[in-house]
């Protein structure tokens, strides 16, 4: 205290989380509950998503995954932990707020392509790139790979 603070503050950690915060642990649960079912009236209202998302039951599985949860707890820190004005956060004036992952931003032929890929260069992410989807960014390829790790078509392709 009374000592300047030199340290660039752009470069410093910035709190994202308080554990300390007013809210139950069910109050918390609640609210993530809620945003997932957001996330999935999100994906119903958005065109582009429902090209991507073509069932309900699709919609919801999208909206289950971290980066609505990630959005729906950062939206509690933001605004202080009150329910009220973080619940208005993800449902503003113009309608639910959509978050997309990687999976949700790659076409099915995209993905296919991704596929096809793999199998040919295994986790040689830069000819993947290179050969197969030069459009997309290395980050973006790596991004998407871990994710579809956790899907149904990578377990049957390992079995």
């Amino acid at each position: 205290p009374g000592e300047s603070d030199n340290r660039n503050q752009q470069k410093m950690e910035m709190k994202v989380w308080d554990p300390d915060n007013p809210l139950t642990d069910r109050q918390i649960d609640q609210f993530l509950v809620v945003a997932r079912a957001v996330g999935t009236f999100a994906r119903a209202l958005d065109c582009s998503s429902s090209i991507r998302q073509p069932s309900l039951h699709m919609s919801a599985a999208a909206a289950s995954r971290d980066i609505t949860l990630f959005h729906a707890m950062d939206t509690l820190q933001r605004n202080g932990y009150d329910l009220a004005k973080a619940m208005s956060t993800l449902v503003p004036q113009g309608g639910p707020v959509l978050c997309r992952d990687e999976m949700e931003e790659w076409s099915a032929s995209e993905a296919m392509l991704f596929e096809e890929a793999l199998e040919k260069y295994g986790k040689d992410f830069n000819d993947i790139r290179q050969d197969f989807l030069p459009w997309k960014s290395l980050a973006s390829i790596v991004q998407f790979y871990y994710m579809w790790k956790t899907t149904d078509r990578y377990i049957q392709q390992v079995w």
